[in-house]
């Protein structure tokens, strides 16, 4: 991985905590969505791909945010996820100590901007364990990348994270060109289809559905063709770009797509409804494939989202 991309991101994620500092504060999934998720992608740990990142793993009674997994499907670390501005201190402790009851090794938490990686099996003082400590809005974004690799993800699965070394990776560009340089969009993914240009039907598209790619590097892999629709009305959702008051969403004067209730205009229930987790909205999820796309792009213009920051790939 060149450590210039890695600075890159987080020349982005540094404008994103200037320019959406309060939005950011007020809501611990637009955090995650917004600045955790595409670091962990960038290091290596693509939050939607679950052979690598387990989300809400659950720890009998109680959750981590995220666990990273090694090669054996295991745990290597656990991730605590707060909101930006929450104080990380009062979740130290409390995070080692459900990483050293599942038996796993490292334990960080962030609130998006501070990142702290703990070992678990160490009786010192938590202070005295702390391995990481890093600050993207407050360092420069070369130094934060090299705190930051602790968390590579060939670095953290191999069980012995150890601190960067700069002649490992590409030289840094000199610190007056890194102020000069523009930053980069949010990095969804550098390859796939822009969703308007994504034909279902052609020879490039297999009969399995696509990985969807939405900006801020939320990356969702679907089963089927519904869940197309169904990944980008819970992403809107989430990032609080679909709310109640923009219900229902249709595709059509007489059906809808999304709607609180199942039924379409005329009272007609769903013919296949499907409750969305996390969310109040309910999904008509029977259509082809070309159904499913439409449908997607139907409800990113819905909610004023470019379908053209949005790809597709396979």
């Amino acid at each position: 991985m060149p450590l210039d991309d890695l600075v890159s991101v987080i020349e982005a994620l540094k404008a994103r905590i200037r320019d959406h500092r309060a939005a950011l504060q007020a809501n611990e999934i637009r955090t995650r969505m917004a600045l955790i998720d595409p670091l962990l992608t960038a290091l290596g740990w693509d939050a939607g791909d679950p052979a690598l990142v387990s989300a809400e793993y659950d720890l009998k009674g109680s959750r981590a945010d995220y666990a990273l997994l090694g090669a054996n499907g295991k745990p290597a670390a656990f991730v605590e996820a707060k909101k930006l501005g929450e104080s990380l201190a009062a979740h130290r402790m409390q995070m080692v100590n459900y990483a050293n009851m599942a038996g796993v090794a490292y334990a960080g938490l962030t609130d998006g901007d501070r990142w702290e990686m703990y070992t678990v099996f160490d009786q010192r003082p938590i202070d005295e364990r702390r391995i990481m400590d890093a600050a993207i809005a407050q360092k420069p974004a070369y130094e934060s990348a090299l705190q930051l690799l602790r968390l590579w993800r060939p670095n953290m699965a191999s069980g012995k994270p150890v601190p960067a070394e700069k002649p490992l990776f590409e030289q840094a560009p000199p610190a007056e060109n890194l102020a000069d340089k523009p930053i980069p969009p949010p990095p969804n993914t550098p390859s796939g289809i822009p969703l308007p240009s994504y034909d279902p039907q052609n020879a490039q598209a297999s009969k399995k559905p696509p990985t969807i790619h939405f900006p801020g590097g939320v990356t969702r892999n679907a089963a089927r063709w519904w869940q197309l629709p169904m990944f980008t009305a819970e992403w809107l959702w989430k990032n609080g770009k679909l709310t109640k008051d923009k219900l229902p969403v249709g595709i059509s004067k007489n059906r809808y797509i999304i709607h609180a209730e199942a039924a379409h205009p005329s009272g007609k229930r769903f013919h296949s409804p499907h409750a969305i987790t996390g969310t109040p909205l309910i999904l008509e999820k029977n259509g082809s494939r070309g159904e499913s796309v439409d449908r997607t792009k139907r409800l990113l213009e819905h909610c004023g989202v470019n379908p053209a920051e949005v790809r597709l790939k396979g």
